[in-house]
């Protein structure tokens, strides 16, 4: 079994490679078992010493040993690239700030109905302010717009 190591939150846990599956030690056991998974919304989930961890952190770590799993910040959030958050296999893992982010979100549509304007109304957030991308007739058109300033804006 080829298999990565990594200590989390001060335990000893095993990445088997060839499955994915995550193991680790109980008590005074030898056994290695593996680690129960849960959904926490769209993203999974551990438990490891008494501490819950999303799963593509946990990935991350095991091929980013000097990587710091508890820094919470928003300069340390780990992104999946093709924006599917159950595929966490590393090559679709990277390290990048909060806003870069939010840039990869795949269900953002940046558009919006207008009610007072009776039009579609597209906008797109960058550095915390929300730029007006304008007013259309069509919802299409309003989706494009956002979808050609995300090419500018979102840029990672």
């Amino acid at each position: 079994m080829l298999v990565m190591n990594a200590i989390i939150n001060g335990k000893l846990v095993r990445l088997n490679l060839k499955s994915g599956e995550i193991f680790m030690r109980y008590g005074n056991t030898e056994k290695w078992k593996v680690k129960k998974v849960s959904r926490d919304g769209d993203y999974l989930r551990m438990n490891i010493g008494n501490k819950m961890y999303l799963i593509h952190r946990v990935i991350y770590k095991f091929y980013n040993p000097d990587w710091d799993i508890e820094d919470g910040s928003t300069n340390n959030s780990i992104d999946h690239v093709n924006g599917h958050t159950d595929e966490n296999q590393i090559t679709n893992l990277r390290n990048v700030n909060h806003q870069q982010n939010c840039f990869n979100q795949t269900r953002a549509k940046g558009y919006c109905w207008n009610k007072n304007a009776k039009k579609w109304q597209a906008q797109i957030r960058l550095n915390g302010k929300l730029i007006h991308l304008g007013l259309f007739v069509l919802e299409a058109d309003a989706h494009n717009a956002y979808l050609e300033a995300k090419k500018v804006h979102h840029i990672v």
